[in-house]
C-alpha cells in the first residue's frame, strides 16, 4: 500500500514525522544502550585480570629511597657569550621574516627562575 505524500493531511504528515522521530530516537538509544553493556563488560574483565594478576604476584622487597643529592649551584659565567648568542638568533629571526636588523642592540637580559609565575602572569593579563 503506497501513499504518495501529497494526498496525506497536515494532521496526517505530522504524525508520520513524530513516528519516524520516535523511532529514531529509540534505535539510538538501544545502540548506546548496547555499547554501554559492552563497555561495562570490558571494565569488569579488566577489573578481574587486574585482580588475578596482583595475586600471583609475589610480594617484592620494599626498597629504601637513596637520600637526595645536593643541589648544583650553577657557576657564575661571562654573559657577553649569551647575550652574542641571543643576538644572534634575534637577527637570524628578524631577516627570515624579512624585517630589518638596523639599530639593534640587546641591552641587558634578565634571568626568570620563575616559568610557571611568569606563563600565568602573561596569560592573566586582560583579566
Amino acid at each position: 500500500m503506497e501513499q504518495h505524500i501529497d494526498k496525506l493531511s497536515m494532521g496526517e504528515k505530522l504524525a508520520e514525522g513524530a513516528a519516524v522521530s520516535i523511532m529514531g530516537f529509540l534505535i539510538v538509544f538501544c545502540v548506546l544502550m548496547i555499547i554501554m553493556i559492552i563497555l561495562s563488560i570490558f571494565n569488569a574483565v579488566a577489573v578481574h585480570s587486574a585482580k588475578k594478576a596482583a595475586q600471583q604476584q609475589p610480594e617484592t622487597p620494599t626498597v629504601q629511597p637513596a637520600a637526595p643529592a645536593p643541589a648544583v649551584q650553577p657557576a657564575q659565567t661571562d654573559d657577553t657569550q649569551l647575550i652574542a648568542v641571543i643576538t644572534a638568533a634575534i637577527i637570524a629571526a628578524r631577516a627570515e621574516n624579512h624585517e630589518g636588523t638596523d639599530g639593534l642592540v640587546v641591552k641587558s637580559i634578565r634571568r626568570v627562575n620563575s616559568w610557571n609565575k611568569e606563563a600565568l602572569s602573561e596569560q592573566n593579563i586582560g583579566f
